[in-house]
């Protein structure tokens, strides 16, 4: 009798256990169906919404692509694999990596709290690096590394997942991380480039620039192509004119960044000059003979905030990402 009461319980028991462990098993196989869709959604580069398995209201990034003219919302995960991808060279080292990581991730939180996104269709960020910074999907990753994908797709989720949620804030503000391939050897401060006093980008030493092969760059003009880009600029100036009498002194910041020059007596910012004859920065010297105009350039990009090129630099001498962050942007906090 003993025995057989045992066996009723036994059997109740296991009618209550049963449909439970079904029903966990069928949210499994569901979720799991989910998540395998969503991942065939995020392959399509064709794709004008594109949602990973774990993305929120609060976790995903809307992008606008500037060639298309559509928006494009993807994880926080996938949007800095895109950005970074598109920005660092891939084959730099990994602390370097991270410090970019960072960087990305605290611009699209800071555009993402912004409040005037009109100009964006709405999105948080554009993909425009002279907007705000670039962005690489997938498919795009595949056409620029070919053959080499899988292994910088797999270095880059590796590094992105180490720094995943970390980003930098000052005064209790996300930064505007700011950064340029290659500086002159110093970098220069967001007040003498956009007229803007920012504390944490101020000008700082980056030796590990001036190593670079790409540090130097020459433009040679045409006196013909230099009179015809300088009428562009609102300066005039006769075809018999000798160019060397008319090309005056120029105020350099420390950093070397042309902040005014004097051409046929009329005042210009070095951005204007590097803007209108396509130089590689505003540091730059400029001499002339009777046929043409030579431009001599340092760096690569505006200088301020973070060198990648230094940074690069940086991590190959021993240094950890926070450090980088914490070199190139004075007094900020890492926060997760």
């Amino acid at each position: 009798m003993k025995n057989y009461l045992i066996s009723i319980v036994f059997i109740f028991i296991s009618l209550i256990i049963t449909p439970v462990a079904l029903l966990s098993d069928s949210i499994t196989t569901q979720n799991n169906t989910i998540i395998s869709a969503e991942q065939t959604t995020t392959d399509k580069s064709d794709s004008t919404k594109n949602t990973d398995s774990d993305t929120t209201e609060e976790s995903v990034i809307t992008v606008f692509l500037s060639d298309t003219k559509k928006n494009l919302t993807v994880s926080e995960f996938e949007y800095v694999c895109g950005s970074v991808a598109a920005e660092m060279p891939l084959m730099y080292h990994e602390e370097a990596l991270k410090a970019q990581a960072i960087a990305c991730y605290t611009n699209s939180l800071r555009l993402k709290n912004s409040k005037n996104k009109s100009e964006l269709n709405g999105a948080d960020i554009s993909d425009n690096p002279a907007t705000h910074q670039g962005y690489l999907t997938r498919e795009e990753r595949k056409e620029k590394w070919g053959d080499d994908y899988q292994k910088y797709e797999s270095k880059l989720e590796t590094i992105v997942k180490a720094v995943e949620g970390e980003y930098l804030t000052y005064d209790g503000e996300y930064c505007l991380c700011a950064f340029s391939a290659i500086c002159t050897g110093t970098t220069e401060s967001a007040e003498n480039v956009w007229g803007e006093k920012i504390p944490y980008l101020a000008s700082v030493k980056s030796s590990g620039d001036t190593l670079s092969p790409q540090y130097s760059s020459t433009n040679t003009f045409t006196k013909s192509q230099f009179v015809s880009i300088m009428k562009d600029l609102g300066v005039s100036i006769n075809s018999k004119t000798n160019l060397e009498d008319i090309i005056g002194k120029s105020k350099t910041s420390k950093a070397g960044t042309v902040l005014k020059i004097e051409i046929n007596k009329k005042s210009l910012t070095g951005e204007q000059m590097r803007s209108a004859f396509s130089l590689r920065s505003s540091a730059f010297k400029i001499t002339a003979t009777e046929n043409e105009v030579i431009f001599k350039v340092s760096g690569y990009g505006h200088g301020v905030g973070m060198s990648q090129y230094g940074a690069d630099y940086m991590a190959r001498q021993g240094s950890t990402y926070d450090e980088i962050l914490k070199h190139y942007y004075k007094g900020v906090n890492l926060e997760k």
